[in-house]
């Protein structure tokens, strides 16, 4: 299929576009592999997070991001 979205596995999830940025973290859009069901998915830079010392920022971040579980990779 020409032109076509790669998409990438993430545990049960395909991941696809970017939905949104900030400056440690980036929202991707993912479907549920099992159900099809639409979910945001946020994805942390590490690096970034670790040598600013944005520990505390992103723990303050993630507690207040949803009221639903969020799936973890690892």
């Amino acid at each position: 299929m020409a032109g076509a979205a790669r998409k990438k596995l993430v545990g049960r999830y395909e991941v696809g576009r970017t939905i949104g940025q900030g400056s440690f973290a980036k929202v991707k859009f993912a479907v549920d592999a099992d159900t099809g069901a639409p979910v945001a998915m946020k994805v942390l830079d590490k690096a970034t997070i670790l040598n600013n010392r944005m520990l505390q920022q992103v723990s303050k971040s993630d507690s207040s991001c949803s009221p639903f579980p969020l799936p973890v990779s690892a």
